[in-house]
């Protein structure tokens, strides 16, 4: 398993290092819990998905000004009607 050493939400990327951790020695298709059919293979793919939508999760989204900046500003005016104007 991947290491989530790099995540955005420093919490769950801990949380996820350790179940890797305590997923990988399992035997291939172990049966973790029987009542919902939970396998081993069931977690390392839920891992495998987290680490590969980290990469959407780590990038940066701009702010409203930060992006007038990139893009620059509306093409049209912008009234704006302020209730303590």
């Amino acid at each position: 398993m991947a290491v989530f050493d790099d995540s955005l939400d420093a919490e769950l990327g801990e949380a996820c290092n350790r179940l890797a951790a305590w997923v990988e020695p399992l035997p291939e298709g172990q049966v973790i819990d029987r009542a919902p059919g939970l396998t081993e293979r069931d977690l390392a793919m839920i891992l495998r998905r987290l680490y590969a939508t980290q990469e959407y999760a780590s990038r940066k989204i701009a702010t409203v000004n930060e992006d007038e900046g990139r893009y620059g500003g509306p093409s049209v005016p912008i009234t704006k009607k302020r209730p303590w104007a």
